[in-house]
């Protein structure tokens, strides 16, 4: 009975976690990067974020950088950060990194019924005296370019759907998402 309900945990817990579509772009052979050991960001703004959603904000921001930064130590690579005039020393850095962050919104369904959303990837707006409901999903992109010597050579990208809750657990989806966006990084 114990086994049973450790199993039904087990499904009711994995079905509330999105499931989160990854890939990966490279131009280069294997072992490329072999000799390579420090990376800077692209430029000044590590992230360029499109967010008209509400969900990116600038803790968000700050926790993906570190979180960039501590995946990418693990594999090896050192990050020289930039100067105070947005220069890094050339023979310093290796490679640059550049994050882009997007979020949309998605129409699933419109009814003008009022019933309730049934779906897992959904949420509702109601507008009770018109009885109108609209199931919106979000969606929240996350790509990482690198560039050695000005070209890009490799790209990685994490796509999920987003909840409302998920606004107060960005360091939860940070976690789950920066090591399915290097998994395949270097090359």
């Amino acid at each position: 009975m114990r086994v049973l309900a450790v199993l039904v945990s087990m499904v009711i817990l994995s079905a509330c976690q999105t499931p989160m579509q990854a890939g990966s772009q490279c131009v280069v052979g294997e072992g490329f990067m072999d000799d390579q050991s420090t990376f800077t960001w692209r430029s000044d703004t590590a992230i360029d974020v499109d967010d008209n959603t509400g969900y990116v904000g600038p803790i968000a921001v700050d926790a993906l950088e570190q979180a960039v930064i501590t995946e990418l130590a693990q594999k090896g690579f050192g990050f020289v950060p930039r100067d105070q005039d947005n220069n890094v020393n050339e023979p310093q850095r290796d490679f640059e990194v550049a994050l882009t962050l997007r979020t949309r919104r998605e129409l699933v369904s419109y009814e003008t019924n009022g019933t309730i959303c049934q779906k897992v990837d959904c949420w509702e707006r109601i507008d009770p005296s018109a009885f109108t409901r609209m199931d919106i999903r979000t969606i929240g992109f996350l790509a990482a370019d690198v560039y050695y010597e000005g070209e890009a050579i490799w790209r990685g990208w994490v796509e999920t759907t987003l909840y409302p809750k998920d606004r107060d657990q960005v360091d939860e989806i940070v976690t789950r998402a920066i090591p399915r966006l290097f998994e395949s990084f270097p090359p």
